[in-house]
């Protein structure tokens, strides 16, 4: 049983400063455009998002490479193949395209997390599922990108209060999509935020262990033992109702 995408289990150190991510801007640079506007202006806003996302692309790449601290928004112009003035028409600093680029990241996540739970094969193997979703996240480079602004965001307040409501958003979302897929498999929802939060913490510090001892086989071995106890601890009960209960705050 493959659970780790066998495109993140490819990944090499020759990969770093490239990450496999299409960085898009939809839903995270302001309000949706009108549905009627005219070809002139449909051409402007095209040039805009691309700019946007040449920019945030460029900045998740030079976060890999050299951190936060190395990190310039003239770099990230030259990078991105445009003027620094071009770039301070969209951010105007350099903690503003940062936090940008990480929104960029997790919204990203979440369109990929639902993609997978929307899968025919979710609801008959939600923990599989999972996985495959949490470490199509936490095994790929823009991981790396994320946690570097949340380390300088640790002590940087200011930071700090922009950064932990992308991280929830994203938590609380993903887990609400994929309790619901475990309850309808036949889950209590107690039983399934268990294991959503035990498997979570598990792939997680496998992506922080990746970050030096890269060994793909071992994880995808200990994630199938996971698979193993969780079955045996874990009864489904499909033609039951499942009773409803308030949900715990998610962890960022």
């Amino acid at each position: 049983m493959d659970i780790i995408p066998a495109t993140l289990a490819e990944h090499t150190h020759a990969a770093r400063g490239r990450s496999n991510m299409t960085i898009s801007t939809a839903g995270v640079a302001g309000k949706p455009s009108p549905n009627k506007t005219s070809p002139a202006r449909r051409k402007q806003e095209d040039r805009s998002r691309d700019a946007r996302e040449r920019l945030l692309g460029a900045t998740i790449e030079i976060l890999l490479k050299r951190g936060y601290s190395g990190l310039t928004t003239k770099e990230v112009a030259k990078t991105a193949g445009m003027s620094n003035g071009a770039l301070m028409h969209h951010y105007a600093t350099k903690a503003e395209l940062v936090i940008a680029a990480t929104k960029a990241v997790y919204d990203e996540w979440i369109l990929r997390g639902q993609r997978i739970a929307r899968t025919p094969g979710a609801v008959e193997n939600p923990l599989e599922g999972f996985i495959s979703d949490s470490t199509s996240v936490y095994f790929d480079w823009p991981y790396i990108a994320a946690l570097e602004v949340v380390m300088v965001a640790r002590t940087d307040e200011a930071l700090m209060e922009h950064i932990v409501p992308v991280m929830q958003h994203y938590r609380e979302t993903t887990n609400d999509l994929w309790r619901e897929v475990f309850v309808q498999a036949g889950y209590t929802e107690s039983d399934a935020d268990t294991i959503l939060n035990l498997t979570l913490n598990i792939v997680r510090g496998m992506g922080i262990n990746r970050t030096w001892k890269r060994d793909d086989a071992r994880y995808q071995a200990l994630l199938s033992d996971w698979v193993q106890i969780v079955n045996q601890q874990y009864k489904p009960q499909p033609n039951k109702a499942v009773r409803k209960r308030p949900t715990a705050p998610a962890e960022p």
